[in-house]
């Protein structure tokens, strides 16, 4: 068997509850609303993505998308739904990745004026260790120090750097940035769900799905506002913002 199917099949059986509980949202949402639930599915969960492919821009839905978009219409329960994703997901190929990574960092320049912004994924838990744990702070920095050198040397006109996660509530991924980074979150005045900026906390460094998220998620579906889905997360989804010199300075502080 192919090595990258296999591995593809395995994670979709990791991913399952995972899915369950974003079809379970968007089915709550398109009940309440007289949508259709791919629709809910494209817009407030992030199967678009994990299906490899990439954010929807909101123009006509993509091949892909239609392929899987048809077939949830036409299921006739919540089991079969869950069944057709897990499905659609073993076959997809893998999500876009970033042209360039430094360990669980990456970063895109959002225009017009070139902002660095902040992306994290988990690429370091095969030792059992997840990668924000304090023995590995110093690796972290290190990625970090690493990628910005790189953007100083390759992006000198960026000013501004900002990330927006449900992460920087945690002190554990704070304490990684500048001080004035750190301290600088607020909640947005709203937030995409079509990521992971919201949706990444309900799964461990072992992609299993938390019991006490999943279930502080499904019982705030009774009273979800709709004209603000996110709120209904246990922890919100912070932006942060800060000078790029904070960050070339901080971590040319830190010993490589």
């Amino acid at each position: 068997m192919d090595g990258r199917v296999d591995e593809r099949g395995e994670q979709a059986k990791r991913l399952r509850d995972y899915f369950e509980v974003q079809l379970l949202f968007a089915e709550a949402i398109a009940a309440r609303t007289s949508r259709l639930l791919s629709d809910t599915c494209l817009e407030l969960t992030n199967l678009h993505r994990r299906f490899g492919l990439g954010r929807p821009d909101g123009g006509a839905p993509s091949a892909g998308w239609a392929r899987y978009a048809a077939g949830l219409e036409g299921c006739a329960s919540h089991a079969d739904r869950l069944d057709w994703t897990v499905a659609v997901f073993a076959d997809a190929p893998p999500e876009a990745r970033a042209t360039r990574r430094f360990g669980c960092f990456s970063y895109e320049l959002l225009s017009p004026d070139p902002v660095v912004r902040i992306h994290f994924s988990n690429r370091d838990s095969a030792d059992g260790l997840g990668p924000l744990a304090r023995a590995k702070a110093d690796r972290r920095q290190a990625e970090l120090r690493e990628m910005f050198a790189h953007i100083g040397a390759h992006h000198t006109d960026a000013r501004t750097v900002r990330g927006g996660s449900w992460l920087y509530n945690l002190e554990a991924y704070r304490r990684l940035f500048p001080p004035d980074y750190a301290a600088s979150t607020f909640e947005p005045e709203r937030v995409r769900l079509d990521g992971t900026s919201s949706w990444g906390q309900l799964l461990d460094f072992r992609e299993a799905v938390k019991p006490a998220v999943r279930q502080a998620l499904l019982d705030a579906l009774d009273t979800l506002d709709l004209a603000a889905p996110w709120k209904a997360f246990p922890l919100r989804a912070l932006g942060a913002e800060a000078p790029i010199e904070s960050f070339h300075r901080f971590y040319g502080e830190i010993p490589a």
